[in-house]
């Protein structure tokens, strides 16, 4: 009987899919994430099934959409008595690890002041992971406490990392932000989270000694804000030619959007230095975290793991980066929706995949990986015919992202937004007729059938997966509390 491979899943928090340096045309400097692609299939159009943390990192667990897992905000996780995709490789033999970020329970400005991550820890544990080292969200790590703040604690500038964060925090909450002049983390050279995560994963894995296999994730904070690239790696970027991305406005912004373009916003008013400075400081991180994935890849080199192991790369959903006046996740376009995802497998070939795969295709992927049983009841498929025989399943035409009690329908040509439950529509976008997204052409008559058509091939059959109570709770919260979030 065959040992089931090694299994490292490397996960970022707010990395756009285009910030890859094996993309041509890509700005960011990626060295050792190309050397993976180098090996590895490279899925182009992997979609996020939710532009936000919490409901993004639900689906990866569980298989399930935001409208079956409940999950439509930041502010509730999923239930953990539910699927696990950890919890079943767990079963199956396989010793589960965790480092860095999960975000599987609120870790942000929610949780009361001075939490510390241990106390949830029976939390990380009933999903599935037998080893666990959690670090909170950055912008928690301002008022909460967790393995990193231990480890700043330690060595004398928890401090000034708080400071740091608050500043950020206060920032934002003046409505005033101004991401390019972000400066770099206070933290000393290679002390800071993303560093301390990418050393602790390489520790476990130089010390890893059981004769089962293992199921390792490695979450990476950045480059989620505040954007604190060190200078160290900013300076590789200051000679180089940015691209300041899509400086459109969006024609005819669906309601959620109006109040953001109605206000002085100073991301859609930022000049092209300050949008090239931005993109600096976003990359820095990115160069940063892509340095300790070198580190990774090397340490499983050194320990004699290798060859016997898959390593997958992604992430919980993009960053707008000031493209279309707009500033961190929850919206539809490209930017925050399109994920990063590579996929290498031990003796196999390169491959690009371009067709359309979502993030809950990922969880059966990991688990068929391990020889574990699929989750028959979730939409999502296995795309390890795709890495090990350049044959993908027949995946569909089309991928699912959701949030706030929205529906967005993702083909390769439109995007297509509705209200979940009433299917009201609120946002069509022809991918073809404007690649730039700006132009929302939901009142556009011409369109009718395009909207009718989305409707009634993607949309009406899945209104049975819809968990009516757990909407419904969704709704009384919003109600509630006057708040989406």
């Amino acid at each position: 009987m065959s040992v089931p491979p090694n299994i490292l899943l490397i996960a970022t928090d707010q990395w756009r899919g285009d910030a890859l340096g094996c993309y041509e045309e890509a700005d960011a400097i990626t060295p050792h994430l190309d050397a993976l692609a180098s090996c590895a299939t490279v899925f182009t159009r992997c979609i996020s099934n939710s532009p936000l943390c919490v409901p993004a990192r639900a689906a990866i667990m569980t298989g399930q959409l935001p409208r079956e897992s409940g999950v439509w905000s930041n502010a509730r996780g999923a239930d953990v008595d539910g699927p696990s995709h950890v919890r079943s490789l767990r079963d199956a033999g396989y010793f589960t690890a965790v480092v860095g970020k999960t975000h599987l329970w609120r870790t942000g400005p929610g949780p009361k002041p001075g939490l510390h991550a241990k106390q949830m820890d029976h939390i990380l544990a009933a999903w599935g992971f037998n080893h666990r080292v959690e670090v909170n969200d950055p912008i928690g790590t301002g008022s909460q406490s967790c393995a990193y703040t231990d480890f700043a604690t330690e060595h004398g500038f928890v401090d000034a990392h708080r400071q740091y964060i608050n500043d950020w925090i206060a920032e934002m909450h003046s409505g005033n932000p101004t991401p390019w002049a972000q400066p770099p983390s206070p933290a000393p050279k290679l002390m800071d989270i993303d560093s301390f995560i990418g050393r602790t994963g390489c520790e476990w894995l130089q010390t890893y000694d059981k004769s089962q296999p293992f199921y390792l994730q490695v979450q990476f904070t950045g480059p989620h804000d505040p954007y604190d690239g060190p200078a160290d790696f900013r300076a590789w970027y200051q000679d180089k030619d940015i691209d300041i991305g899509n400086t459109t406005r969006i024609e005819n912004p669906p309601p959620s959007l109006q109040a953001r373009f109605a206000s002085r916003n100073p991301i859609a008013r930022a000049t092209k230095e300050q949008r090239r400075q931005w993109r600096i400081n976003y990359y820095a991180n990115i160069s940063l975290i892509d340095h300790w994935i070198g580190e990774l890849l090397d340490t499983l080199r050194r320990s004699g793991f290798a060859d016997k192991t898959w390593v997958l790369f992604t992430s919980d959903h993009g960053e707008m980066l000031g493209d279309l006046g707009l500033m961190g996740k929850t919206v539809y376009f490209e930017p925050s929706v399109r994920v990063p995802l590579l996929i290498h497998a031990p003796k196999t070939a390169a491959r690009r995949y371009d067709q359309l795969v979502q993030q809950v295709d990922l969880t059966n992927t990991l688990l068929e990986v391990g020889g574990v049983q699929r989750f028959n009841d979730s939409l999502g498929q296995s795309l390890r015919p795709a890495v090990t025989n350049g044959h993908g399943e027949d995946l569909g035409e089309a991928v699912l992202s959701e949030l706030f009690g929205e529906t967005t329908v993702i083909t390769e040509r439109y995007k297509f937004t509705v209200n979940t439950e009433t299917h009201e529509p609120s946002q069509l976008i022809d991918r073809v007729e404007t690649p730039d997204e700006r132009r929302n052409l939901v009142a556009d008559r011409s369109y009718q059938h395009v909207r009718q058509e989305l409707l009634e091939r993607y949309l009406d059959p899945l209104r049975v997966r819809i968990d009516k109570a757990r909407m419904s709770r969704y709704r009384e919260y919003v109600k509630r509390t006057a708040r989406r979030n």
